[in-house]
């Protein structure tokens, strides 16, 4: 899915490691765990990871264009949790979470899709969310979330992901391409005029 006034990217990748249902891994200082999950009933524990994202978002491009401003918190999160209930209806949609510690540090969501008509892609991942609390940011929760999204479409036999993300979070845009994606897309945001 794609978002006005957002740039999207994509890569044909090969598939990582395999990834257990529920994985526990230690660094020196942190214990992180990562559960996947596929059920709207799961949902709640997002949403101030989503509200987290929106004011991030809020701060890279504080305006879609012109006059067109970011949503309250809880009407941005009200909207974005109908389209993950929707999501989630496709048994093959899912999300990951990862504790840090106990507590919850960010979040990855997937859906698959049919791929591009356009182009020689097979079945298609397209990650819509990838959440990390800022204080969790630089310490590999993003790349764990990505890994195992990674790992659950390999399960699918899905070797290749799409994502969106704003032109102006730069941040994320070179947390991408140090992954390996290239930008492929460029999507524009405008109104009808009016007279």
């Amino acid at each position: 899915m794609t978002h006005p006034g957002l740039a999207s990217c994509i890569i044909p990748s090969t598939r990582p490691v395999d990834i257990a249902q529920e994985v526990e891994m230690t660094d020196r200082q942190h214990k992180i765990s990562l559960r996947f999950g596929n059920g709207a009933d799961e949902l709640d524990a997002l949403e101030p990871l989503w509200n987290a994202l929106q004011e991030h978002h809020a701060a890279v491009l504080p305006t879609l264009g012109p006059g067109t401003r970011p949503r309250p918190l809880t009407d941005a999160w009200d909207r974005r949790r109908s389209k993950y209930e929707r999501w989630l209806e496709d048994p093959e949609s899912f999300f990951v979470l990862a504790t840090r510690n106990g507590v919850s540090a960010g979040y990855a969501f997937v859906t698959v899709g049919s791929g591009y008509a356009g182009w020689k892609t097979g079945r298609l991942g397209t990650l819509e969310t990838l959440a990390v609390l800022p204080e969790h940011r630089g310490a590999t929760l993003g790349t764990r979330l990505l890994d195992a999204a990674w790992s659950r479409l390999g399960e699918k036999e899905i070797d290749e992901m799409a994502i969106t993300t704003a032109i102006t979070n730069l941040d994320s845009h070179r947390f991408y391409e140090r992954h390996g994606f290239t930008k492929a897309f460029v999507l524009y945001y405008g109104k009808r005029p009016r007279d």
